[in-house]
């Protein structure tokens, strides 16, 4: 059997032998349902105050068109309500935020096995390879900022396959513009407002959501809260601080047409108000026309270096091919790697959130490199099965299981920002197109089983009653220089929730909606 069947765990990799079907469509659990008519009936009083409570709190989107009304605006696709999860499962994974920090800056300061660890997607996907060569380009002329911020968002689905208990597997660890913060936020206050308005006494309305929340009790006491928007700004904060010039400004790097405005803003505003920081946004585009940089003390400066300093450069772009339409764009970037200023995140850090590397620490005593074996122990509770492919894997026969029933498998390349994998018979069908060395750009993973649970889904001004599923979703913020942290905290957390038979999550790319967490026992 292949080395990397080492991965599966073993209770699973017995149901997938013998029955791989049967355990698709008969081990979920079967979905949560509250009496359907209630919920549309729910749905329908609360459309107009919650539409209008989360345009007039900041949970917004810039239109599509925008050719008429440059402003114009509309609602951030929320769900109404919040997501039942175990409340156990939840504590379990705000205890690894700080984890999750320790093992990204270790791995990202071992260079070596972070290069050997990427070899084979670089050679196949050429964006990987651009990325490394930046990282070794800013080593090899010598590192000015050791330190570095990191704003990491580790993804959970919460697994439930028939009578097993429930437990969170992570779905991928994002290290470079982890977005959705603000609006996860804002999106807890809006349900703390519905539950807490209409969740009580006996008209229809509160007496259909105390029979979907199970007769919870008083309903706004099992949300909890959410610090997002104030760990984050307070981070890079605390990152501007570090660097030492009270005058400089927060660089955030973003799209040229970037429709999540409003997540970005409320950290900018946090940021002046609570902290006193300027943040002045430019496009990598822009930057490449107006930055400069000190080639001996390695400072930045905005409006070619007649501008203001630049004190911590806070990426929201820059983590898809898209994001450089040609080399100014990567010369930008080369440049602010080069920089003194604090990066959030470096480029190293950015590498460490490639699907290959969350493969690879999957590996036998590869968490255990970097970090003791007890909280080694504790993050590998949460790894699904993983296994490499490519040039150096052993993939022959993980890919004939794959191909015979690829339901129970994502096919993953080195991409962020929804839309890139691959599920169900494209999973086969990918796998039977892509050669040995294409297969590098690509890991395998267990497919996740969730349960389903009755939601209302708003858009655009619009309720659907549906099926859904949710993941999870557990910032955390860290600042080291390698020797020691000055900061690494739990930041909040965001729950997507997205219709049955959907399969991808992000938000910003159309698939899901933002929702919070209702903890149950």
């Amino acid at each position: 059997m292949a080395t990397a069947m080492a991965r599966l765990p073993k209770a699973w990799e017995t149901e997938v032998d013998k029955e791989p079907r049967k355990h698709w469509l008969g081990q979920r659990r079967p979905p949560v349902r509250c009496d359907e008519a209630s919920l549309k009936e729910v749905s329908k009083s609360l459309l107009v105050p919650m539409v209008q409570y989360a345009e007039l709190h900041g949970l917004l989107y810039a239109a599509k068109d925008q050719s008429i009304d440059p402003s114009a605006a509309t609602q951030c696709p929320v769900a109404m309500l919040p997501f039942k999860i175990p409340a156990q499962a939840f504590d379990e994974c705000v205890a690894l935020s700080k984890l999750w920090n320790e093992l990204v800056d270790a791995v990202a300061r071992d260079l070596p096995w972070l290069y050997a660890t990427l070899e084979p997607a670089a050679n196949a996907d050429p964006f990987t390879a651009r990325l490394m060569g930046i990282s070794k380009a800013v080593h090899a002329a010598g590192l000015r900022q050791k330190l570095m911020l990191g704003i990491h968002r580790s993804d959970y689905m919460l697994h439930e396959p028939g009578d097993s208990s429930p437990r969170f597997l992570q779905v991928e660890l994002n290290t470079i513009a982890s977005s959705m913060a603000s609006h996860s936020a804002n999106t807890e206050t809006l349900h703390r407002y519905l539950l807490s308005r209409y969740g009580e006494g006996s008209d229809p309305t509160a007496l259909a959501l105390r029979e979907h929340f199970g007769g919870a009790g008083e309903l706004v006491s099992h949300l909890p809260q959410n610090a997002t928007l104030k760990e984050i700004p307070a981070a890079l904060a605390r990152a501007h601080g570090a660097y030492g010039a009270k005058d400089a400004v927060v660089l955030m790097v973003v799209q040229e047409e970037e429709r999540n405005f409003a997540d970005q803003r409320w950290l900018e505003y946090a940021l002046w108000e609570e902290h006193g920081v300027k943040v002045v946004r430019k496009s990598l585009g822009q930057l490449h026309r107006e930055l400069a940089m000190d080639p001996s003390s390695g400072r930045l400066r905005l409006d070619s270096g007649a501008g203001q300093e630049v004190s911590v450069v806070y990426f929201r772009a820059g983590y898809s091919p898209d994001d450089y339409s040609s080399e100014a764009e990567w010369e930008a970037r080369l440049v602010l790697e080069q920089s003194l200023a604090i990066k959030c995140p470096s480029v190293d850090y950015q590498l460490v959130g490639a699907k290959k590397v969350q493969q690879a620490l999957a590996r036998q005593g590869a968490v255990e490199r970097f970090i003791g074996p007890g909280d080694s122990s504790k993050l590998r509770g949460c790894f699904a099965g993983l296994w490499g492919l490519g040039l150096g894997e052993d993939d022959s026969y993980i890919i004939k299981k794959a191909c015979s029933d690829p339901n129970l498998y994502v096919l993953k390349p080195q991409r962020e920002g929804g839309g890139n994998n691959f599920y169900g018979k494209d999973v086969a069908t990918q796998l039977k197109k892509l050669s040995e060395q294409e297969r590098g750009a690509y890991i395998l993973m267990q497919r996740i089983l969730p349960k389903l649970q009755s939601t209302v889904m708003t858009r655009a001004g619009t309720a659907e009653v549906m099926l859904g599923l949710s993941e999870f979703g557990f910032f955390s913020v860290f600042l080291g220089d390698g020797r020691q942290a000055l900061l690494s905290e739990h930041a909040g957390h965001l729950v997507r929730t997205k219709a049955d038979g959907v399969d991808e999550g992000g938000v910003a790319a159309g698939y899901a909606v933002i929702s919070s967490p209702f903890l149950v026992q």
